[in-house]
């Protein structure tokens, strides 16, 4: 009896977590969602020497992993070609602005969220070629930004021209300062990248006119979010998939992006 009576004495005096039981069912809460993200005008962009990003994307990306029941991290202005590669890693999570590649769809996970418009070419005010024809870029000398993805249909034809006849820089701004300055024929460009571009360089925009090309195989092109393989949290997809039709659904896309993206 005085033995009993002991074990009853101990146990009462453990605290009442020593017996609580976790529910196996209580699924954990997802880390925060990596976003892995370059300077990307128009879009997101990295001011002066901040390193938090401003523009649609972000405030798109905020409220999409609100309404997902997540956190996000914003990663470092960091190259896209890199940020692709640890999203195949899986050393990030999520990117956005993904065109389609089907070497990449099997490596990453395509969330399709707009389209966008198709590239066009940019040459010097002074140049009176007149352009209307992808065949006709086998005339000239292109520059393009490292790291963008082209129209495929535009692609196959820069593919195709000597390489001497192409070359690539880091932004869009440079692509367009080497045209102004005579350094290449003609860009071929997002606009709504260049308009961002002009809108910061008056001067600039005065220096050279648009191409867009009459040619039906050149059509708006699909935009993706694209996530890692490797998430952890395999309901994350789910979510974020639900969050982002809300967002199409009650109008909160056209609200933040305008006329940057096609619905």
């Amino acid at each position: 009896m005085r033995l009993c009576l002991l074990l009853l004495f101990y146990c009462a005096s453990l605290p009442a977590t020593a017996f609580a039981v976790t529910p196996a069912s209580a699924p954990a809460k997802p880390g925060p969602l990596r976003w892995c993200l370059d300077h990307f005008p128009g879009f997101h962009e990295f001011h002066g020497n901040s390193r938090q990003p401003a523009g649609p994307s972000v405030e798109m990306m905020l409220e999409l992993t609100r309404r997902a029941g997540l956190t996000l991290q914003i990663g470092n202005k960091t190259p896209a070609s890199r940020c692709v590669k640890e999203l195949m890693d899986g050393d990030t999570d999520v990117m956005t602005n993904l065109l389609y590649s089907a070497a990449r769809a099997s490596q990453i996970t395509l969330i399709r969220f707009a389209s966008r418009f198709p590239d066009r070419l940019y040459l010097a005010v002074t140049d009176s070629r007149r352009i209307s024809d992808l065949t006709q870029l086998n005339s000239l000398s292109i520059v393009t930004v490292r790291g963008f993805g082209l129209h495929p249909s535009i692609q196959l034809v820069v593919d195709a021209l000597p390489a001497k006849q192409k070359q690539q820089v880091l932004s869009t701004e440079i692509a367009l300062q080497m045209v102004a300055r005579g350094r290449a024929d003609a860009a071929l460009l997002p606009p709504t990248q260049v308009k961002q571009i002009y809108l910061q360089q008056p001067a600039l925009a005065g220096q050279l006119r648009e191409v867009s090309f009459a040619n039906e195989k050149v059509q708006p092109q699909d935009v993706y979010l694209g996530l890692s393989k490797k998430l952890p949290d395999p309901t994350i997809e789910t979510r974020l998939r639900q969050a982002l039709q809300s967002m199409q659904q009650d109008g909160t896309m056209r609200r933040i992006f305008a006329d940057k993206i096609i619905y």
